[in-house]
């Protein structure tokens, strides 16, 4: 009989550890690296990006993408356009030209209308907002110093030490002189525990801070040709006739000479009624025959000729969004609580994320503002000391 020894722990000692390797905590760690820092990144997840994310876009030509977490930035956005800048991504504007169709109820005939002055214009990223995670762990990659990165490395216990802080996790423990904590507030306080306890004050701002879209789930349908723009039509579209409310042109731009991919995208009504449960919790063939039969309602036969379909329900993904998240908010949070810049743990704790920043709270802006404080607060500890 063989005796089965435990398994040593992975062991690392470190500058800074950052716990979250989406936007925010990738923003952070690229900086810091820069600036000779050594960093350790842990991301719970078995990929970097966070609420980033891309998947191949499978009917077309290799490299063609879906964004199936946030895909757009706007022109008033300065921190995610000048980071989008610096790292030379291919950018294009998200398709506005054409009629707009809004649905009252599945029982009545769809209207069109323009809405192309209703909102200001919009950018994505050639390749899919995935390619700004995959553009900065590159550039981490390439520091002095590289950033140490650990995927499946979830953090549970976070304690003070006289001289800096010890991460228990899964699979690992570690030492650093600043923790930045880059994960959504609710996961943070449902998830890992502090030790000593964070006040009662910031405790309190963790589980009242909203995940931005937390609430949200988004399907798109892939097809040969962006029919509705030969109909004169944008793509965008109001609904509640379900199961989409909101539905937008989600093609992609020719590249290297291939044709564009055609995509309609839409998010799906929040769960709070029954009909918005029920379609959630059908089966993916059920789900897809209802968003195809809304596209034909709204954009005619054609959307029956549709050659894919993916989706992602954000409020089942646990390392996204806490308790109650799952529920939209009444309106946009006002997001940057004070607690998130104070001085926790005489400085040893360091906040970041969308949710904590005051600039472009819950946004990609609020990311990568995030992201550049905490990094900056780290460097301004280290000088100081």
């Amino acid at each position: 009989m063989h005796e089965t020894r435990p398994v040593a722990p992975m062991l690392f000692d470190t500058d800074v550890a950052v716990v979250g390797g989406g936007l925010a905590g990738l923003t952070a760690a690229c900086r810091l690296a820069a600036s000779g820092q050594r960093v350790t990144l842990l991301e719970a997840r078995s990929r970097l990006g966070g609420r980033v994310l891309t998947v191949p876009a499978a009917p077309f030509a290799e490299g063609a993408w879906l964004d199936l977490g946030p895909a757009w930035f706007w022109p008033h956005q300065q921190h995610i356009r000048a980071l989008v800048a610096q790292l030379a991504l291919p950018v294009f504007a998200q398709h506005r030209e054409g009629l707009a169709r809004y649905e009252a109820d599945a029982g009545r005939a769809p209207e069109s209308f323009d809405a192309s002055g209703q909102s200001d214009p919009s950018y994505r990223l050639a390749g899919g907002m995935t390619a700004l995670t995959h553009a900065l762990h590159a550039a981490s990659q390439a520091a002095s110093t590289p950033v140490t990165v650990h995927l499946n490395a979830a953090v549970h216990t976070v304690t003070l030490q006289p001289h800096g802080v010890t991460i228990d996790g899964t699979g690992f423990r570690g030492t650093a002189r600043r923790i930045i904590v880059a994960a959504p507030p609710r996961v943070v306080s449902r998830d890992i525990v502090f030790a000593p306890p964070l006040s009662d004050a910031m405790r309190a701002t963790l589980i009242d801070t909203v995940t931005w879209m937390g609430h949200a789930m988004k399907c798109v349908v892939t097809y040969d040709v962006p029919f509705w723009r030969n109909a004169g039509r944008s793509g965008y579209a109001v609904s509640w006739g379900g199961p989409l409310q909101e539905i937008h042109d989600a093609c992609m731009p020719p590249s290297n000479g291939s044709a564009a991919g055609s995509a309609l995208m839409g998010f799906v009504a929040p769960r709070t009624s029954a009909a918005a449960r029920a379609f959630r919790d059908a089966s993916l063939e059920e789900r897809r025959t209802a968003v195809v039969a809304q596209l034909a309602r709204l954009f005619g036969p054609e959307a029956f000729d549709a050659t894919g379909y993916a989706e992602y329900d954000w409020t089942r993904d646990r390392l996204s969004c806490g308790p109650h998240d799952d529920m939209p908010p009444a309106a946009h949070p006002d997001y940057g609580h004070a607690l998130f810049t104070g001085d926790a743990w005489n400085g040893r704790v360091i906040w970041a994320g969308s949710e904590t920043s005051e600039i472009g709270g819950g946004y990609l802006d609020g990311a990568v503002a995030s992201g550049w404080r905490a990094a900056h607060a780290v460097l301004s500890f280290a000088e100081s000391s």
